[in-house]
């Protein structure tokens, strides 16, 4: 058998046909070396091709057996956690839609003109059905196009803020992207953008361009592209101030810091130094700000004392507080909470309340749940990020698990009052058609990195 018709047959038995190429490159090498060895043992060439391919072995159990090896893999374990969460997110849009068959809701429908009742199941199962379509798609794409793709991500994700702040919808203060009727969080679609450009431009960082060229030629010893991303990363967090939406400027700063700390320990020769660098002066610059707001907002600081003291702030910044204590205090194992008191509020659509809403209405053996699905979605992704050996891909993963993780502590820190009341979505459970649709997509995003981890060793050899 010659080379090219044992090389043939063993990639019919590969199904994934992109790593094709690779492995019979490889083999071919393999077999080459071993052509070699015989021709200088005595052998002619074509006796010698021979005997080299026939001590391979046979060729279609060699590429069923690399086929299990390289074939794409699903990560199950995230799957499953994926799926407790959204049946938790159902039930939370279900709580919602009872919320508008009580006694005070029908009071209000009454006294508001144009109420306008909504099965907020059905708008769940919709945007579930949108958000798996999409994600399958993301699910196939080769995530690595991404990588020179990272300058208009960033456009993008500036573009719709910008789009929003000119034309878009203002509901409480907050600017909304119109979309016909409907409005759309811009920071749900700027955020994972702003993050994935984030990480091509970590990637590019070493490498040449105009910017390093002119640097040399002036005898600056700065590397330009640093200076690029650090100034392309602050604003970025500034364009997410004007929407405005601190929650997403808070959790994409420390994402930001977490990949570029990670980037320092895989190449820096410095690593402490750097990392102080890094971390010191935001933390410095962080610390002075709240010290500016607390001595310019005289209510400030009592914002904050309402959190952990709601009863003395019940008619102003502690009642949202007071209510969610009242139904933590008087929670069951199982069934509805004996206080409610005004908590409706809480199972609004527009809140972040879903887990105290999960609490007061199936207890707490269903919460702890929800909360052990949530550590084990988190540490899941964690370990994903160093699974994959692939730069890259394990960035993305690191990146994009951050901005789940970071929302998910903060969500459940907030619901059992034990930091200041903002606005952070559970993922995957908070209620949002578009903050769905999106959640999925950056998760199929993950899996897709996931299933290529083995054929990505091999190519990357």
């Amino acid at each position: 058998m010659q080379i090219n018709e044992f090389l043939n047959s063993v990639c019919e038995q590969i199904k994934y046909k992109p790593i094709r190429n690779t492995i019979s490159e490889e083999l071919k090498n393999h077999i080459e070396d071993k052509k070699e060895e015989l021709i200088e043992n005595g052998q002619n060439e074509q006796e010698a091709e021979e005997n080299a391919v026939e001590q391979m072995g046979d060729a279609k159990l060699i590429g069923k057996e690399l086929n299990k090896v390289h074939k794409p893999r699903l990560d199950w374990k995230l799957l499953i956690i994926l799926i407790i969460l959204l049946v938790f997110g159902f039930l939370v849009s279900y709580i919602i839609t009872l919320n508008e068959e009580t006694e005070m809701m029908k009071y209000i429908k009454q006294n508001v003109a144009e109420y306008i009742t909504t099965n907020y199941m059905l708008k769940y199962i919709m945007y579930l059905a949108i958000g798996l379509i999409i994600g399958i798609a993301v699910y196939f794409y080769d995530y690595k196009r991404l990588k020179n793709k990272s300058l208009i991500l960033y456009e993008i994700a500036t573009a719709v803020i910008i789009l929003t702040l000119l034309f878009g919808m203002s509901v409480n203060g907050i600017k909304f992207l119109r979309i016909g009727n409907h409005g759309i969080r811009a920071n749900a679609i700027a955020m994972p953008l702003y993050i994935i450009a984030f990480i091509g431009f970590l990637e590019n960082i070493n490498k040449e361009n105009k910017l390093t060229e002119i640097f040399k030629e002036k005898n600056i010893k700065i590397n330009a592209n640093i200076l690029l991303v650090i100034a392309l990363s602050i604003i970025s967090l500034v364009m997410l101030t004007l929407i405005p939406s601190l929650s997403s400027v808070i959790v994409m700063a420390i994402a930001y810091l977490i990949l570029a700390t990670r980037k320092i320990k895989n190449e820096s020769k410095n690593k402490k130094k750097d990392i102080l660098i890094l971390w010191g002066i935001p933390i410095i610059l962080g610390i002075v700000f709240l010290l500016l707001e607390g001595i310019m907002n005289p209510f400030f600081w009592d914002r904050f004392i309402s959190v952990y003291n709601p009863a003395e702030y019940e008619d102003g910044y502690g009642w949202i507080s007071l209510n969610r204590k009242q139904i933590i205090d008087s929670a069951q194992k199982f069934g509805e909470a004996g206080n409610m008191s005004y908590a409706i509020y809480l199972f609004d659509s527009e809140s972040n309340n879903e887990i105290i809403s999960i609490l007061a209405h199936f207890g707490w053996i269903p919460t702890i749940a929800l909360i052990v699905a949530v550590v084990a979605f988190s540490i899941k992704l964690v370990i994903n990020s160093f699974k994959i050996k692939e730069q890259y891909g394990s960035f993305i993963i690191l990146g994009i698990g951050c901005m789940f993780i970071l929302q998910s502590l903060f969500n459940v820190l907030i619901n059992f009052n034990l930091i200041y009341d903002a606005s952070f979505n559970l993922p995957f459970v908070t209620y949002g058609g578009a903050n769905l649709v999106i959640d999925l997509i950056c998760l199929a995003l993950i899996f897709s990195i996931y299933r290529r981890k083995d054929i990505n060793m091999m190519t990357n050899k």
